[in-house]
């Protein structure tokens, strides 16, 4: 695929992705945002070690200063993470199950129409090891949601709200 139609591909993907948020409500949105950015943090230095050791390859990115990973990565990742959190946040089996299926896709399907457009391919990993990660990151998004961000709540309202 030509740089200009993977740029299309990839850009259509964040667009769709962003559109989506406005539903996923104000609320939401601030709730499960830090978590969110937390696990991109780590996507991002993932990515990093993922392309020394060719994990995975970008054939062609959709911008000089935007890998495809990248992409993916403000994209459908982060719509698809604060959707998840929304419909199944406080059902760790539920929220695991729609992750392994959503990420089973992603996997299989997805990224074999990818690898044949030529736009991104599973390098020396293989599918199952992805699917591994994706989900060893949707247990670690879980678990800094549920430690970190929800146990700081209640501190926070008796800070707010002192008793004399």
């Amino acid at each position: 695929m030509r740089k200009n139609q993977s740029a299309r591909v990839f850009g259509g993907m964040i667009l769709l992705s962003w559109l989506t948020i406005p539903f996923i409500g104000r609320q939401h949105i601030k709730r499960y945002l830090s978590s969110t950015m937390f696990i991109s943090f780590l996507i991002m230095v993932e990515s990093y070690i993922a392309e020394k050791k060719k994990w995975w390859i970008f054939h062609n990115p959709p911008h000089p200063y935007l890998t495809g990973e990248a992409a993916l990565l403000l994209g459908p990742f982060l719509a698809g993470s604060l959707w998840i959190k929304q419909f199944t946040y406080g059902h760790f089996g539920r929220y695991m199950l729609l992750n392994a299926i959503v990420d089973t896709f992603f996997v299989y399907p997805f990224q074999r129409a990818m690898s044949r457009a030529k736009l991104f391919r599973v390098g020396t990993f293989k599918e199952y090891h992805l699917l591994g990660i994706f989900l060893l990151k949707a247990a670690l998004i879980y678990v800094y949601q549920h430690l970190v961000v929800e146990k700081r709540k209640p501190q926070r309202a008796l800070k707010n709200n002192p008793i004399e």
